[in-house]
Parts: C-alpha cells; structure tokens; sequence
C-alpha cells in the first residue's frame, strides 16, 4: 500500500544537476535526517544551497519555501 498523503510531486526540470537533489527535495532537513557520508567533505554537492538557499539554477530551495 502506497501512502500518498507523504508523497512529494517534484517539478525535477527545476534541479541542478551538479547539486545534492536531497537539499533541493528536502530543504537543509536532509543534511540532518540522514547519516550522509559527504556531508562536511570537500565533495559534499550542498555547499552553496546551504549558503544561500538557492540552487544553480536560481530556484530556492525547500528551506526558503513557505510551510
């Protein structure tokens, strides 16, 4: 059985692709929920969403959504 009431419709055009899709999905939450092995590291594709809350591409991300 699939739970749709937590399902997320994602408009992924909107993605960098150079960029961690965890942060652009779910905000700076993702770095926190997750045991993520890059974050901290020179390889951690986050680094500038974290920064400025908007992607490469000029979208924000979720921590500057509203809600």
């Amino acid at each position: 059985m699939i739970r749709s009431d937590i399902m997320k419709n994602v408009d992924t055009s909107k993605f960098s692709l150079d960029e961690c899709w965890g942060i652009q999905i779910n905000g700076l939450s993702h770095c926190k929920k997750i045991n993520c092995k890059w974050q901290g590291l020179t390889a951690c594709e986050g680094k500038n969403i974290i920064k400025t809350g908007i992607n490469s591409k000029g979208y924000k991300s979720r921590r500057a959504w509203p809600g």
